[in-house]
């Protein structure tokens, strides 16, 4: 068969053996039900004998015999005889009275007993937790199998979850009797039940190879099937070890009739560490939130399971809490697998998993609440025999069926697809969330992280038409493959798209998605604004600090030798016509003319861009500027608190740090009357700076909006930048600067 015939048979084979395996779970049922019972528990959890012989473990009311009575024989046929060859032997009747020889306190006695039907609804009754468990089990599996029938996860969460059906229905519900060891075919059922068993944890480490993703689907087939061989050779290797070496018929039981004893102890650690070993090599993120749902509910469940169960029954021969509870210690594994699709997307199949569990979680509220309804009219009027009593718990549950369902669909709605199913709650969300930002800047991370956590949306990105292509403005979440866009227009104009982690959409999210994306379009065609501004303001800033540069090289290296040479040459020439004569006269004025125009284009120099700046760079200009203060006696001691290098700045960033440090460190010369100033630099996305005092602090009187602190607060708002003058609350005055560092301009 080639390998696109086996695929589309795959999803055929695997819905196959699951109704073979459900049709079985529905035939152990009838097979128990349709055979006598002597009311009598031997097994030993999963074992079919103890060590001590035909123990009677527990009975029912109808039964004469005691937990603790040794069987011997039973109608004359000794159990170790019984067993020898095959468990089992000639049908009985109910009605019919058998007797046993059994060993009760050191005494052996012989009693009657009356076999009866099996209670069969109470046995039921009293295993509901393996019930809701499988049941969810199947719910979940058949959720994804629906979806993605050809997905290997699919296949995997099949087959375990109907062979549980198959395992509990046939020993899980019904333990194993005395009267099965000598009578009758119920052995043979309670066997295949404990295979069920040692298959299904092949299952389950069939189900973590195989979740959230297969990679290489040949080398997963081989693991699979070494799985299923291994549980069966944990079992198969012992028994025909103990078939060829124990002569004893009971003790050979306790192993060959035993089967899901190996994997029992060997499986839950197997699975375990596969997906612990599937965690850590998975490099992508959000596959590794979804195997650690599975990883601790499987974990976690294991442990229980072995920590209060098995181990304890083996050792002691009892359990902290009753066995029927057992099964509840993996009634998280179908809640993890639920999680990972809700929470991570696992799979992507949120429509069909959101309507299996409202009506899994109907089913099981209307089965709860019908035998609540039942367990109180039968404390208020004994057995409900009566038509009426049996009609009224009927139209009570009826009656709740569809607000119950209405609700939950809401509340997995909600946690499915968080707020899309009201629009309007979204919207006023996302206006609230708007009015508390501080700028303009902060609002797309804003919407996208609104959106992606009302819908419950794994990524969700916004991308700005350019006229290059495309631009990611703001993004929320991990990207996946799957993923749809959503044009952003405003007043007819493209100008942006939405981009979410979701294949395919409904008509909500439509509706949801449109309604946002009418108020997005002018916040987006806002930002964009606000970025080309930012843009023209920087290369405008940067043309200026650039045209500065080039003046400043023109005078000092073209204009100033230039007017110095010329000054020279008028000195010779004063000197050569003589000084006091009416030549010398005028050469000396038009030399101290030019004096002053020197010292002039010197100041136009200073203002450009400071020299020291150009010689030193920012760090070595500040440090200079620090030392001069300090040489004097009378001023603040100021301390430069900076790292060793500065990355390389923009021209207009250094600028403005260093004309911002100087003016503060003047108005603390001037009105601070401090004794210390410190000077603190720190770069990294941004150039930090801090001038702190010990002085008088900001006061009515101080110049809170004077010239400095307003050119200081304009060299920082050109930039982009922040500015903030306050008084700390040890005293003293902190002035305050954040000067951004634009990426690819140094």
């Amino acid at each position: 068969m080639s390998h696109s015939a086996g695929a589309r048979w795959a999803p055929a084979l695997v819905l196959l053996l699951g109704a073979v395996f459900l049709f079985a779970s529905g035939a152990a049922l009838l097979w128990r039900g349709q055979s006598a019972s002597d009311g009598t528990t031997i097994n030993v959890g999963d074992t079919a004998v103890g060590s001590g012989g035909v123990v009677v473990r527990g009975v029912e009311s109808y039964s004469p015999l005691l937990p603790g009575d040794r069987i011997l024989a039973i109608d004359g046929v000794p159990v170790g005889a019984a067993v020898g060859v095959l468990p089992g032997g000639p049908p009985v009747a109910v009605g019919q009275v058998l007797h046993y020889e059994v060993l009760r306190d050191g005494v052996t006695r012989t009693i009657e007993v009356r076999l009866h039907d099996f209670p069969v609804l109470g046995n039921l009754a009293t295993s509901w937790p393996s019930l809701v468990v499988a049941t969810a089990l199947l719910l979940v599996s058949l959720a994804i199998f629906r979806a993605r029938p050809r997905d290997p996860a699919a296949a995997a969460g099949l087959v375990p979850s109907t062979l549980a059906f198959v395992a509990v229905t046939a020993s899980g519900f019904f333990d194993l009797e005395a009267l099965d060891l000598v009578a009758g075919d119920q052995f043979w059922r309670w066997y295949a039940g404990e295979l069920g068993f040692t298959l299904l944890w092949a299952g389950m480490l069939h189900f973590a190879l195989a979740f959230p993703e297969v990679s290489d689907r040949r080398r997963f087939r081989v693991r699979v099937a070494a799985g299923y061989v291994a549980a069966v050779g944990l079992y198969a290797v012992p028994a025909v070890f103990t078939l060829l070496t124990v002569d004893d018929p009971l003790t050979r039981l306790s192993t060959t009739g035993s089967p899901a004893l190996g994997a029992l102890y060997t499986f839950p650690v197997l699975v375990v560490g596969v997906l612990v070993v599937s965690y850590v090599s998975r490099p992508d993120p959000l596959v590794r939130r979804r195997l650690r749902w599975l990883a601790f509910a499987l974990g976690a469940g294991a442990v229980l399971y072995l920590g209060l169960w098995s181990i304890p029954q083996a050792l002691t021969g009892t359990t902290p809490l009753p066995v029927q509870y057992s099964s509840l210690s993996f009634l998280g594994v179908p809640v993890a697998v639920a999680l990972a699709i809700l929470r991570h997307r696992a799979l992507n199949i949120e429509v069909v998993i959101s309507r299996s569990l409202v009506y899994g979680s109907l089913s099981v509220a209307l089965a709860t609440l019908y035998l609540v309804v039942v367990g109180a009219l039968h404390l208020l009027f004994g057995p409900l025999d009566q038509l009426w009593q049996q009609a009224g718990a009927a139209v009570a549950v009826a009656l709740a069926v569809q607000p119950l369902r209405a609700r939950l669909q809401a509340l997995i709605n909600t946690r499915l697809y968080g707020e899309q199913t009201d629009p309007y709650r979204m919207v006023s969300a996302l206006a609230a969330r708007l009015e508390k930002l501080p700028g303009p800047g902060e609002q797309l991370p804003a919407l996208v992280e609104t959106i992606g956590a009302a819908l419950r949306l794994p990524y969700v990105a916004i991308e700005l038409e350019r006229d290059a292509g495309t631009e990611v403005a703001a993004s929320f979440g991990t990207p996946t493959p799957l993923s749809r866009r959503l044009p952003l227009t405003h007043r007819g104009e493209r100008v942006g798209q939405l981009v979410i982690a979701r294949e395919t959409l409904d008509r909500r999210s439509h509706d949801v998605l449109d309604e946002v994306a009418r108020h997005a379009g002018t916040m987006v065609y806002t930002a964009k604004l606000t970025g080309d501004l930012t843009r023209s303001r920087d290369r405008l800033v940067s043309a200026r600090e650039e045209e500065r540069r080039r003046l400043l090289r023109e005078l000092h290296d073209g204009v100033g030798p230039t007017l110095a040479a010329v000054n020279l040459g008028l000195r010779a020439g004063r000197q050569t016509v003589g000084e006091n004569g009416p030549a010398g006269v005028l050469l000396g004025k038009l030399q101290d003319a030019l004096t002053l125009a020197i010292t002039e284009v010197r100041r136009l120099a200073q203002d450009l861009r400071p020299p020291a700046l150009e010689k030193l760079g920012l760090l070595g200009a500040i440090a200079d500027h620090v030392d001069a203060m300090n040489a004097g006696e009378d001023g603040p001691k100021v301390v430069l608190e900076a790292p060793e290098a500065l990355p390389p700045l923009p021209p207009a960033v250094d600028v403005a740090a260093y004309r911002i440090v100087c003016e503060a460190l003047t108005n603390v010369v001037r009105h601070a009357h401090a004794s210390r100033c410190t000077v603190t630099l720190r770069a990294g996305d941004a150039l930090e700076i801090d001038v702190t005092d010990n002085g008088a602090g900001l006061t009515p009187g101080s110049p809170g909006s004077g010239i400095g602190l307003t050119s200081m607060r304009e060299r920082a708002a050109e930039l982009g930048g922040e500015f903030t003058v306050d008084s700390p609350p040890g005293g003293g005055t902190r002035v305050a600067a954040v000067l951004p560092l634009p990426e690819g301009k140094p």
